[in-house]
């Protein structure tokens, strides 16, 4: 393992240094941190309060609290300990970190790789808790600041190259090594031979002492997180239903938060928590509410949501809420401009996943409206970038069509319209637009869907004429005339 790095592409401040992991001399140390983190999200089983019940009977459980901090996985080398972050932040120097050596070094390890997570250990209320972290590790104050941040170790990933498995044996170690730790400790935890202890210390650290949550592990019965259910209030924005003996029933609905331009940002879809009849009732109201976007968004089973007009509102339940990906990196959804009469596609901006989400009931006496569905029940609960920001403020020129034909074709006393064009969308520098778009309107009213689409994208303009081209050759035949 080589911890080096190269210190002069590092800020430093009060011998606390932050960098990316592009400059240390082992980048591959990001790579382990994002297979462990998307290892463990992968294989853990989120559970409420309520749900506890269905845990295995099994004997041997280690129950530990959750911290509210930032996740990293530490990397001690026998003289030195560095931290990596998913999203591939580098931190080294922390008072805690010094500690940490410290003890490592009185036990002789070697060398060892511990997952951990960053927490403010005093004067942060849990509202703030998170962005405190952040900020203090963004930039500290003074020395007193980093002096409040806390390390507190769950795991041994890996002890002088080997694996360590046994979650028994985990817990010695972290025992054995961080015991007398102040600054650098073991989470709380607790062993549990009856479920009957697992409720006892849910009801003590989430509902006493209002913990993030719990971590309830087991090498045989598997992982499981517990947490209270968060409550939000959603506005229905698209849905999609059923087929076969389920047609005419509400397979899953597509909601959205506010934000506080007034734009919609889709949240997540929702298809559990319904009785058959919430499903006839909402498909029968929701169809009479379809409206026109110019945003496909599509359901697990990539069939595309009906959108429609902003609402109803329904109150919805979720396990959590997770700002970041497995491997770093905000977790982006599309924002939505309602203009009265159509949605467009704005941009993606950061929002969260939502964990388990389970329709409650229906919010007749709230409407889609800022006040009523913002986005701020989500960023009290986590942090997500740039909630405050306005998704209007994007200065990118506007889109250009550069091409466009129009034929028609009368038949049987109807006249069929086919609109062919390519726009420009002036926004090529960014991962969510491509450069040109080539898009095709086929309307026809004597077919069972009057309005069909067919859209392609391109890199360059060569490309897109080149698609412009085959579809006109395809689709201007036969009798359709071109419009002046």
């Amino acid at each position: 393992m080589n911890l080096d790095f190269d210190k002069k592409k590092f800020t430093c401040k009060f011998d606390y240094c932050i960098g990316k992991v592009g400059d240390l001399a082992d980048p591959s140390l990001h790579a382990k941190t994002q297979d462990y983190k998307r290892r463990v999200s992968n294989t853990t089983r989120a559970l409420s309060g309520d749900d506890m019940v269905k845990l295995p009977k099994a004997k041997g459980y280690i129950v530990s609290r959750k911290y509210d901090g930032e996740f990293a996985l530490v990397f001690f080398d026998g003289k030195s300990l560095i931290s990596v972050n998913p999203g591939g932040t580098v931190r080294v120097g922390l008072p805690c970190f010094a500690e940490a050596e410290t003890l490592l070094k009185k036990a002789k390890v070697k060398e060892c790789i511990l997952a951990g997570e960053l927490y403010v250990k005093e004067g942060a209320s849990k509202a703030t808790m998170v962005s405190q972290v952040v900020g203090i590790l963004r930039s500290p104050a003074s020395k007193a600041e980093l002096d409040k941040i806390g390390l507190a170790l769950f795991d041994v990933i890996q002890l002088d190259g080997t694996a360590v498995t046994e979650t028994q044996k985990v817990f010695a170690l972290l025992d054995k090594w961080f015991g007398k730790g102040k600054k650098a400790h073991v989470v709380d935890y607790k062993k549990a031979d009856k479920i009957e202890t697992v409720l006892e210390m849910f009801t003590e650290w989430v509902i006493g002492d209002e913990s993030e949550g719990m971590v309830v592990r087991h090498d045989q019965a598997g992982w499981f997180k517990i947490k209270t259910r968060h409550n939000l209030d959603v506005a229905i924005i698209g849905f999609s239903e059923g087929t076969d003996d389920r047609k005419g029933m509400l397979h899953d609905l597509l909601v959205a938060v506010m934000r506080d331009d007034g734009t919609f940002q889709e949240l997540t879809r929702v298809g559990g928590g319904f009785t058959d009849d919430d499903r006839k009732e909402f498909a029968k109201e929701l169809r009479k509410r379809i409206a026109p976007s110019d945003y496909v968004a599509v359901n697990n089973d990539y069939v595309a949501y009906e959108m429609i007009k902003p609402g109803p509102v329904i109150e919805i339940s979720c396990l959590d809420l997770i700002a970041e990906r497995s491997r770093g990196g905000p977790v982006n959804r599309m924002v939505l401009e309602w203009d009265g009469k159509r949605y467009s596609a704005l941009t993606r901006m950061p929002l969260v996943s939502v964990i388990s989400p389970q329709y409650i009931n229906r919010r007749d006496d709230k409407e889609a409206v800022v006040d009523d569905v913002n986005i701020s029940q989500v960023s009290d609960l986590v942090k997500v970038p740039e909630v405050n920001k306005s998704a209007h403020a994007d200065d990118a020129p506007p889109s250009e069509i550069i091409e466009r034909q129009v034929y028609t074709k009368t038949m049987k006393g109807s006249k069929m319209v086919r609109k062919l064009l390519i726009w420009k969308t002036n926004k090529g520098d960014r991962p969510d637009f491509p450069k040109f778009v080539v898009y095709l309107t086929d309307f026809s009213p004597n077919r069972q869907n009057p309005l069909e689409r067919d859209i392609k994208i391109a890199s360059t303009e060569k490309v897109a004429r080149s698609l412009f081209d085959e579809l006109a050759k395809k689709n201007f035949i036969g009798g359709w005339e071109k419009e002046a």
